[in-house]
């Protein structure tokens, strides 16, 4: 027997040492690949902004998504196998309690019965003294016996308890990590959709790309001076009043006002100072029976077009001149209309909600709901529309 259990302490340690080593060192390896393409793409920010560059980061970014990819499946497995595990684990403590319940009912029936049949005084009256204490010591042990089945059954339900407490959490955590899963399958995509369009939109042309970085900068440029000349970034109270549609988004509201749009590495880049185009995108998604507030698009690369990185893509490739037919035939439909105005030396982005013949009711990310057109602006100064429908 002695033997045996050498052999088999032995055997386990082969295959501690040669096995779990491996699954360790696969696992450090992920975790230093991620550090490198981190690392490599903190570097290509800094570089200066071309197409070549430009498709370096985006084919880092899916290499790195690829690796926190396989590092989620990685801890998705380990966790399913966990709880596998937990589940048999439970299960046979199940049965142990249900063996030791039965066990312990038996026992208490047999005391009692004997308990009945030999009470305490009856060895007064017992003509075979040995023959009563022989059945006193077998109550006593029955007793004890119970006892001990008492206490191991406690033992096994307190053990059972933990272990179903343990695996509710990493039921949770496994819940989390498939969360986790999705979204970064669906940033996946949208990296390669964006490589996709960066490619078919320059044709692969370092010119063709530099004039577009330069519109799309002036752009941006335009929404900075906006915000600065109305007064800067100045965040309000949380939870605004969504207007008269329930429908209104406040750029500045305390929920989102300080958060940087799309990880930009300007700091600056609040969706409080240049969110205006944000927030009119939000009220439209709502109006159209989607609620997705500026703080979830301003979270989600795929809504960014490459050359800003914080310039909508669907109002940056959705411009129209301003017709007032166009926008009143809209509103009759039931429809919204995004208008890009000139205004404080900057651009800045409104939603017409309402009227006619240019005497319009607009939601104004920067003053608030339900506003006159014509108090803050003019419809001489609405460069150019969005049509979302």
């Amino acid at each position: 027997m002695t033997k045996k259990i050498v052999f088999l302490f032995l055997v386990i340690s082969f295959f501690s040492l040669n096995f779990n080593p491996v699954l360790a060192d696969e696992t450090e390896d992920l975790n230093n690949k991620i550090a490198e393409y981190t690392q490599k793409l903190n570097q290509l920010g800094t570089a200066k902004n071309t197409l070549a560059n430009q498709i370096k980061i985006i084919d880092s970014q899916v290499e790195l998504t690829l690796l926190k990819i396989t590092q989620t499946e990685n801890s998705i497995k380990t966790l399913e196998k966990e709880i596998g595990d937990l589940s048999t684990e439970i299960g046979k403590l199940d049965v142990q309690l249900d063996d030791l319940s039965v066990i312990y009912i038996n026992q208490i029936i047999q005391n009692y019965k004997l308990q009945k049949r030999v009470p305490n005084f009856a060895y007064i009256v017992s003509t075979n003294l040995n023959n009563f204490l022989e059945q006193r010591k077998y109550i006593t042990t029955l007793q004890n016996n119970s006892q001990n089945s008492l206490l191991n059954m406690e033992t096994i339900r307190t053990n059972y308890d933990l272990q179903k407490t343990t695996k509710e959490k990493k039921q949770a955590e496994l819940e989390t990590l498939q969360k986790t899963l999705a979204s970064q399958k669906t940033s996946l995509n949208s990296q390669k959709l964006a490589k996709n369009n960066l490619l078919e939109t320059t044709k692969n042309d370092e010119k063709r790309y530099q004039q577009l970085l330069t519109q799309a900068q002036r752009q941006l440029a335009a929404l900075k001076n906006f915000s600065s000349s109305a007064g800067g970034s100045s965040c309000i109270s949380a939870n605004q009043p969504t207007g008269s549609d329930g429908n209104f988004y406040s750029q500045r509201d305390g929920l989102w006002c300080g958060q940087i749009i799309n990880n930009s590495n300007d700091r600056t880049d609040t969706i409080g100072r240049i969110g205006c185009a944000i927030s009119s995108y939000a009220m439209v998604m709502k109006k159209k029976g989607s609620d997705i507030s500026p703080s979830a698009i301003a979270a989600d690369p795929s809504n960014f077009d490459i050359y800003s990185r914080v310039l909508i893509n669907k109002l940056q490739n959705n411009r129209q001149s301003y017709n007032a037919s166009t926008v009143d035939n809209e509103l009759q439909a039931g429809h919204y209309v995004i208008a890009e105005l000139s205004a404080f030396g900057g651009t800045h982005f409104v939603v017409i909600i309402s009227g006619s013949g240019g005497n319009y009711k607009i939601h104004d990310p920067w003053y608030g709901p339900d506003q006159n057109l014509n108090d803050h602006y003019s419809t001489g100064l609405i460069i150019s529309i969005r049509l979302m429908w």
